[in-house]
């Protein structure tokens, strides 16, 4: 049968949900139908699915238990009639023009995948992705395109069904980067044809890195070596490629670089993001990579990725937690009382891009139901006394003393952007204030429907 089917995957968030479905209900074109997957949703969410179903054509609902969003993918593909197939998740959005969009794209190109823009819809992350934005306005997008090297992990493609049957594709059932080895199976052990399309735009949701990490679904070593094991095939795909296709490989070829260079940056940003949730042998096993992947760079690529990552202090951030714990370059006070957000608050410290801080907070926060369990014996994290508690954490401060007044989330940026600031450390302060003001105004745009970067 022609036209789309979108897969909506969804385990929870009943809002989140309604948020995804009226957006479908709000399309350009009836062209489509719908096949909600639940894998694993509590009886609030199932209502709204139930609720859907009945009133409106197209929409129809399986139950496949509690699994994951790639086994749910998987039984989705499989029930799907339509030609082409959109992978979205609950609380994920498609614009109004999207799937008309989509299949006048699929018409034209007789792509086999489809890359729309892409939009991060997060309090934390409002705008459009440049790299998704240059694969849009592509309408054939060469494997080797540096712009797919760099969204291999972006969630919202459009795929033809023949091409899962054809070469017999599932999503892997891994807990993470399901996608990028799903793309790399397309693109290098499959013909598979790429196009843009810059009229459909996938809005994506992204909180994780304000709230932390869902318990059972932290990083820890298993899921970074995973994640390795699929660059490392991705590595060893593009070298098997440029070796068929001109006969040689000197390790100095444009597209070798580039995958290197998404490869580096992509395990430099779990690294950091992960390393207060990550074990000191898995951090060794990261650098290790890490030494692996430049010894491969050419000196010009060295000086490209110090340019990009001047923030982290390359090579020399990278130590074992408790060196970080010894030497962090900020330490934040908290001078605010407890309540319901103290926990997002704390979690959004663990996610920074430059995580090398230390907290003081009094006795009675850290006492607070919502204070995250897991950070309580972090070495980073210090309880003191209420009585003379400002006088007492500026004295054992090791880093520069930034007052945190509030509880609201951090954004990840924001001790990035600090440790290259070039004001004097007695401004810190006010450049720490005008930085959560500023990403705040973000948000606050964003939610009026406006965008800023």
């Amino acid at each position: 049968m022609s036209g789309l089917t979108v897969i909506v995957t969804v385990n929870g968030d009943p809002d989140g949900l309604t948020y995804t479905l009226e957006g479908l209900c709000e399309q350009s074109t009836e062209e489509f139908d719908v096949l909600i997957v639940d894998h694993g949703c509590d009886s609030d969410t199932a209502e709204v699915i139930a609720q859907y179903c009945k009133e409106y054509v197209g929409f129809e609902s399986v139950n496949i238990g509690k699994t994951g969003v790639a086994a749910a993918r998987n039984a989705g593909v499989k029930l799907a009639n339509r030609e082409l197939l959109w992978f979205v998740d609950g609380g994920d959005y498609l614009s109004p023009e999207s799937v008309e969009k989509a299949l006048e794209t699929a018409e034209k190109t007789k792509a086999d995948i489809i890359c729309p823009r892409y939009y991060y819809a997060g309090d934390n992350e409002p705008y459009y992705l440049d790299w998704a934005d240059m694969l849009a306005v592509v309408p054939h997008i060469d494997k080797f395109d540096r712009a797919l090297l760099n969204t291999l992990a972006l969630d919202g493609r459009i795929y033809k069904k023949k091409f899962f049957d054809l070469y017999s594709l599932t999503f892997p059932e891994i807990p993470d980067f399901y996608n990028v080895k799903f793309l790399t199976d397309c693109l290098f052990g499959c013909d598979a044809k790429a196009a843009g399309c810059a009229g459909a735009i996938y809005a994506r949701r992204n909180g994780v890195f304000s709230k932390g990490f869902a318990e059972g679904a932290e990083p820890c070593g298993a899921l970074l070596e995973t994640m390795c094991d699929i660059y490392d095939k991705l590595r060893a795909d593009v070298k098997a490629v440029i070796e068929e296709e001109t006969g040689s490989f000197d390790g100095d070829e444009y597209t070798w670089q580039e995958v290197l260079t998404v490869y580096f940056q992509t395990l430099t940003d779990k690294f950091y993001r992960y390393f207060w949730y990550l074990d000191d042998e898995t951090l060794s096993s990261l650098r290790e990579k890490y030494e692996e992947l430049t010894a491969d760079m050419t000196d010009e690529r060295k000086k490209k990725i110090g340019t990009l990552n001047a923030d982290l202090r390359f090579p020399s951030m990278f130590v074992a937690r408790a060196d970080a714990a010894q030497t962090p370059m900020f330490s934040l006070v908290a001078d605010f009382g407890g309540d319901e957000g103290l926990g997002a608050f704390i979690n959004s410290l663990f996610v920074q891009r430059f995580p090398f801080f230390e907290l003081f907070v009094r006795e009675s926060l850290f006492d607070d139901p919502g204070f995250p369990a897991r950070w309580k014996d972090c070495p980073v994290v210090h309880a003191l006394p209420d009585a003379g508690f400002f006088t007492e954490a500026r004295k054992n401060a090791q880093g520069v003393v930034i007052a945190v007044k509030d509880n609201a989330p951090l954004d990840p940026r924001i001790l990035s952007e600090l440790s290259v600031s070039k004001m004097p450390k007695s401004a810190m302060q006010y450049s720490f204030a005008s930085r959560r003001k500023k990403y705040a105004a973000k948000s606050y745009l964003k939610k009026k429907g406006l965008s800023m970067r």
